[in-house]
């Protein structure tokens, strides 16, 4: 049962869905703010016009004086750290560039106390948690992760794998994401190993030789190098060795093969990976002699930077900065970049947050889902899976890699990058979930703040609903499923820690992530034992499916420099690996079925091992190899959106597919808006005020700085921007006080680098300061005590309450994992298919099935021996006929008859637009190729019934509601197919998902009334139109029992008659998930009532 959250107001308490995990991920800044009047303090605008090149030397001269600034401005800007390096040197330094030098300074001094976000060593992080006595602790002893940069390591690694001599002791194998087009091997995406100029990823190909695609099969596991070289020359006879190196070496570089050398993607130390590798490759006796000696020298130099990279991690704050340097000028020597180093932050602090916080935002979390709900999620996702529905309808399981290939399946979805697709989204796919109420009302709320001049929307109960009423309800469709869990980030405020322990504080969202964990995601070997307790969060989130395989994905980015965030120690048993090396060989730690100490299996799925299936509610991942549906996870902030391949995006944005827009608050179209006010639930702040400036000038570099000033005067004056704001451009976001000349002089700089930032009022605006962390040696900000802070809460969802529940549970599985089907099987127009699409309007649908199909029906060569309809939208409406016959005399005969009927429709203004298209049999859905042919007769024989069943209807000879009609179609159709017992059976537990549209009484009454199947629906035979309803039924019944019993000898699950039953509701009353539904349950309902007669009359 869901924990009731505290309510504000003191009403009663809010059930929430999702728990708030007890590990939760700390952020902030070491440096509390500096009070005005320090001698940082920056007004008289000092690099101004009339400020000389004396005054900015000074400056810059008096801010290098602090060793923790001077440390983390050289890891956050080399540039900027060079400048300084001169001035203190006393080096010619150009005005301008001073200038420049004073202003960044000022910004990094500025976010070293005024931002929360890790950053070198601006801010850390550290693992806290719960307790019953709240503390905050706070000491000094914090602990620096240090490492090379990726960018710098993957060039590094790159030189080395141009050297024969390094690889031959190296194992190789082929990247999985390889395929063959024409006469060429693809790798669709080759990441670029630094930070330079060179495409951040690529599409290269080799031609597909013999020898090619031999190695490919040889390396599927890895083998060493120097092993392949004899092997291809002992098949290759007249090919000298050192040809056959050159090849390797050549896909090596095409990444056509990857080595071992290049850094895993969960491990702790990356460069002691490639020492390691290096060392045992040096001890393999003579091999170790072939070294060129720049190799050997580079590799003793790599060793010396490992060593002083660990003396000044070791060091304190502000110090070891002599190793750190030598380290770089050595890193330099070998591959000049200018980010070296990646260097993270662990926070000295112990701190215990009071349960009432827990509380506060499981209520947060309630509240955002709700208003989420009724967003639908990614259009490009929506639209994608409508396209994979209608290219390889439900069931059929289709290799990942194959999907992806544009030539033989989809694509990309819309706006997928890496490589770049050719699909384009048509629009808003249609979707039950709409948010135009909810923005209709947000920007009605924000105007009238805006004209009151009010600086906070509270969002109490009756708020609540109004905005969470687009979300669907038992009257239009059921509710969407939860998500696993998400996080939410925030600020927590409170005068002190007595007041935090009373209740009084607040917090203020500044951010979230879809996945719990995903802020702890890359400090994994930043927090060290604590590490732990987050591999163990991420192990109890639910999956999205019941029985499904929870995987890490695991790639590299496009740049080598991404990595940095890309680097997450393993979470879960289960990984998939897509362009990097990867040992999935029997015995290797993550092959499929290796036996750990701890009981459990490793598997490491490559993208060969993986396909794409969907069924009408969402697409999902499945290995078929598994038997089991997969979902993958990036447990980190990566942005897969614009650092990962098309393979990687797809199968991390998956497991969005089905599920409404992940939790946060969203102004909608009012976000444009000059001015949005604060939103507050309860003790939380969910969204801060925010002004949008209006003046184009104002962004303008035209704009001279006198004007400038008159112009953001004027503007702020109308309004009422308070004084101390933080302005936020993209990631960007700095504290300012706008009464400083100085902190505008920053403002009008940022705005001119970046137009379209904005200004927030600061968190501490509600009210709140941070007095609550003030324990430590540092002084005061001018907040108060204490240090900008963010927390990141893990919310997990809760497991479904045995109860039917307010909104959705999990996602439903995927009703089967069928085999991958490797050859396709189609029929173009003229073959033994001939496949129609007639399109117009939905509305008119009914009437074209009652009165003008019959008419082309009527004339069908006798060579036509079964055809069938369906309706559909792609996204427009039409009805899709399907005819299987003799080729000639479905072109010669069918085909002209079908063009004049579809002319006859355009002239009557009933649309008849005709489009040819080719046929793709869903094979897997309706039990697998030797069932299509009986199959197809069933939907013959269901398509004939329901044309006589509309045209019924139609004529009014058949009193009943469609809904009611299609409910008792479901129960003979099942029992007619699998058996009176089996399909009773199955319609029960079919029933309708929790929270589903509820019939009404009246049609449950007449359902419960006329459903008998075992006593020959005696009640249905005395209604007008009932023989007849029961005569066409009998008509179609032996297609149904031929269809059956084949099934049985097949051994096909329940897939089968799901799929029988929903087209049947789409033929008969078309596509409406909401009364497909209602259909269901009435079926359900009007069973159990008859089971429950006949066990009380026996």
């Amino acid at each position: 049962m869901a924990a009731p959250a505290p309510h504000p107001g003191g009403d009663t308490p809010v059930p929430s869905a999702f728990r708030c995990s007890d590990t939760l991920l700390f952020r902030a800044a070491p440096r509390p703010p500096e009070p005005p009047g320090t001698e940082h303090d920056e007004d008289g605008a000092p690099d101004g016009p009339g400020a000389t090149e004396a005054d900015l030397r000074a400056r810059l001269r008096r801010a290098a004086a602090d060793a923790r600034l001077r440390e983390a401005v050289s890891l956050a800007s080399p540039s900027l750290s060079r400048t300084l390096d001169a001035v203190l040197a006393g080096e010619p330094v150009r005005v301008k560039q001073l200038r420049r030098a004073v202003r960044a300074l000022a910004r990094y001094r500025l976010r070293m106390s005024g931002r929360a976000t890790p950053f070198g060593t601006m801010a850390g992080v550290a693992a806290i948690g719960f307790g019953e006595a709240p503390k905050a602790g706070w000491g000094e002893r914090h602990r620096k992760a240090v490492r090379p940069d990726m960018g710098w390591l993957t060039e590094v690694v790159a030189g080395l794998e141009r050297e024969p001599g390094v690889l031959r002791p190296l194992r190789v194998t082929a990247n999985d994401l390889c395929f063959v087009r024409g006469d060429r091997l693809v790798v669709p995406y080759v990441p670029a190993p630094g930070a330079g100029s060179r495409p951040a990823a690529q599409e290269v190909s080799v031609r597909a030789s013999e020898v090619v695609l031999r190695l490919i099969r040889r390396a599927a596991t890895p083998v060493r190098f120097a092993d392949l070289v004899p092997e291809l020359v002992a098949a290759y006879p007249g090919v000298a060795a050192a040809t056959v190196e050159r090849l390797l070496v050549d896909l090596i570089g095409s990444e056509v093969l990857l080595t071992e050398l290049r850094p895993p993607l969960d491990g702790p130390d990356p460069l002691g990976h490639v020492l390691a590798l290096l060392a045992r490759g040096a001890g393999a006796g003579a091999e170790a002699e072939e070294l060129p000696e720049d190799v050997t020298r580079t590799v003793a130099e790599m060793a010396a930077i490992q060593r002083e990279l660990t003396a000044y991690a070791v060091a304190p704050l502000g110090c070891g900065l002599d190793a750190r340097d030598s380290a770089r000028r050595r890193m330099t020597a070998l591959h000049p970049c200018d980010q070296l180093l990646q260097v993270d932050l662990g926070l000295d602090v112990d701190i215990r947050l009071p349960e009432a916080v827990r509380a506060e935002v499981e209520a947060a979390a309630e509240a955002l889902w709700r208003l989420a709900s009724a967003r639908p999620g990614p259009a490009h996702l929506r639209q994608y899976h409508e396209d994979f529905l209608e290219r390889y309808g439900a069931g059929r399981s289709v290799p990942l890699k194959e999907l992806l290939d544009p030539d033989s399946g989809l694509g990309g979805p819309a706006g997928y990058r890496l490589p770049a697709t050719a699909r384009t989204l048509r629009g808003t796919p249609a979707d039950p979930r709409g948010p135009q109420d909810q923005d209709r009302l947000l920007t009605e709320l924000a105007q009238e703040a805006s004209l009151g001049g009010e600086r906070e929307i509270v969002l109490d109960d009756v708020l609540l609903e109004r905005l969470a009423g687009g979300a669907p309800d038992a009257r239009s469709a059921p509710p969407p499923p939860l998500p696993p869990s998400f996080e939410i980030l925030a600020q927590l405020l409170a005068a002190t820690p007595e007041a935090l322990a009373d209740g009084d504080f607040r917090l203020v969202v500044t951010g979230g992530a879809r996945t719990a964990g995903a802020h702890a995601g890359r400090f994994g070997f930043v927090l060290g034992a604590d590490d732990a307790r987050v591999t163990e969060l991420v192990r109890q989130v639910p999956g999205a499916a019941p029985g499904a395989v929870t995987a890490q994905l695991r790639f590299p980015p496009p740049r080598g420099a991404t990595a940095n965030v890309a680097l997450v120690p393993r979470r879960l048993e289960h990984t998939i690996t897509l362009g990097a090396f990867a040992d999935r060989s029997d015995g290797a730690e993550g092959a499929e079925g290796t036996d750990r100490a701890d009981g459990t299996d490793r598997t490491d799925l490559g993208a060969s091992d993986l396909a794409v299936v969907a069924d009408v509610h969402r697409l999902a991942v499945v290995a078929p190899r598994l038997g089991r549906e997969v979902v993958p996870v990036v447990p980190s902030m990566l942005a897969t959106v614009w650092h990962a391949p098309n393979a990687a995006r797809f199968l991390h944005e998956v497991t969005e597919n089905g599920l409404p827009a992940w939790p946060r608050w969203r102004w909608g179209t009012a976000d444009a808006l000059p001015y949005l006010p604060r939103v507050r639930r309860g003790r939380t702040v969910l969204s801060p005020a925010r002004w949008r400036p209006t003046d184009p000038a104002l962004q303008d570099r035209a704009t001279d700085p006198g004007a400038w000033e008159r112009l953001f005067d004027a503007w702020r004056s109308r309004w009422r921007v308070p004084d101390r704001v933080e302005s936020v451009s993209g990631d960007n976001r700095i504290a300012l006080d706008l009464r400083r000349p100085f902190h505008r002089g920053l403002l009008r700089d940022e705005w001119l680098r970046r137009p379209g930032g904005v200004l927030q009022e600061l968190p501490t605006s509600c009210g709140y300061g941070t007095g609550w962390l003030a324990e430590g040696p540092e002084g005061e900000g001018p907040e108060g005590p204490g240090r900008v802070n963010e927390i990141a809460f893990p919310l997990v969802r809760r497991e479904p309450p045995t109860a039917a529940p307010v909104r959705g549970s999990a996602v439903r599985p995927v009703a089967a994992v069928p085999a991958p089907r490797r050859v396709r099987t189609a029929y173009g127009p003229g073959s033994r298919w001939l496949y129609a699409k007639v399109y117009g309007s939905a509305e008119r649908q009914d009437e074209l099935l009652a009165h003008r199909l019959p008419s082309l029906l009527e004339g069908l060569p006798g060579a036509v021996d079964r055809w069938f309809y369906l309706r559909y939208r792609d996204p427009d409406s039409h009805l899709r006929l399907r005819f299987h016959g003799d080729p000639a005399a479905l072109t010669g005969d069918l085909l002209p008859r079908l063009a004049a009927w579809s002319d006859r429709l355009a002239a009557d203004g009933l649309g008849g637009r005709l489009v040819l298209d080719t046929y793709e049999p869903e094979l897997e859905r309706y039990g697998g190729p030797a069932a299509a042919a009986a199959a197809e007769r069933a939907f013959h024989a269901d398509s004939v019934a329901c044309l006589e069943q509309a045209a019924l209807l139609e004529r009014r000879e058949l009193a009943l509601d469609r809904t009611v009609l299609t409910a008792l179609g479901y129960v003979d159709l099942a029992c007619r197919t699998v058996g009176t017992t089996e399909g009773v059976r199955h319609l029960i537990d079919r029933a309708a998902p929790p929270g589903a549209a509820e019939p009404a009484r009246a049609a449950k009454d007449l359902a419960r009334e006329l459903v008998d199947p075992a006593g020959g629906w005696r009640h249905l035979r005395t209604l007008p139109g009932g023989p007849a309803l029961l005569a066409c039924w009998e008509r179609r019944a032996p297609a149904l029992d031929a269809y059956g019993t084949l099934l049985r000898e097949l051994g096909a699950g329940p897939g089968p008659l799901d799929a029988l039953l929903h087209m049947h509701h789409n033929r008969l009353t078309g596509i409406d998930r909401p009364a497909e539904e209602r259909s269901f349950a009435l079926a359900a309902v009007a069973l159990r009532s008859r089971l429950d007669r006949t066990r009380a009359e026996a």
